[in-house]
């Protein structure tokens, strides 16, 4: 196992750390690596089925500077636990909360590079809902039957990878 023998920080904003490692693989082979760190929070994105319906956002995505489509999303609060996460960003983004969610996967985006979770919550059973969430403008929500996602998928420019990787996890978790 490699083993890290270095770790220095080089840059430290509000939201993430550029951290640089200098790992020792054990066969005379040193290698340095950057790595991005989040602030310790970890994030929730939630496949909400509504009836033969799964609800997506479309919002604002500063890195692309375009609009991206995705699902409900947000950090993990310190303190909160997967599913109080899941159910109060569904409430703050979509306008529903759910009586039946189940966390069924944690991904780990680019794990070479960036030290960051999401996980992955099913929330079936909506009934409305909604809180006051920190969005600074309306989120556009979005429903797609069950039975159009690769159509919507190949239709729709800018998705998020993560919610193209739910709609998989879907289908292997309820159909």
């Amino acid at each position: 196992m490699p083993k890290i023998i270095n770790k220095k920080t080089i840059l430290q904003t509000r939201l993430f750390k550029l951290e640089s490692l200098d790992i020792n693989f054990g066969n005379d082979n040193l290698r340095n690596f950057e790595i991005i760190s989040g602030s310790g929070a970890e994030a929730v994105m939630i496949i909400p089925v509504n009836g033969n319906n799964i609800i997506f956002i479309k919002e604002y995505a500063a890195a692309i500077d375009d609009y991206s489509i995705t699902l409900p999303k947000g950090r993990i609060d310190k303190g909160e636990n997967i599913l109080d996460a899941a159910n109060r960003e569904l409430q703050e983004e979509i306008g529903f909360k759910s009586n039946n969610l189940e966390h069924i996967y944690t991904l780990d985006l680019a794990p070479g590079y960036i030290n960051h979770k999401t996980h992955i919550v099913l929330a079936k059973d909506l009934i409305p809902s909604k809180l006051e969430g920190d969005e600074p403008e309306e989120l556009e929500v979005i429903s797609c039957k069950k039975n159009n996602l690769s159509k919507f998928i190949k239709q729709q420019n800018n998705i998020d990878s993560r919610a193209i990787s739910c709609m998989y996890l879907l289908e292997k978790f309820t159909f």
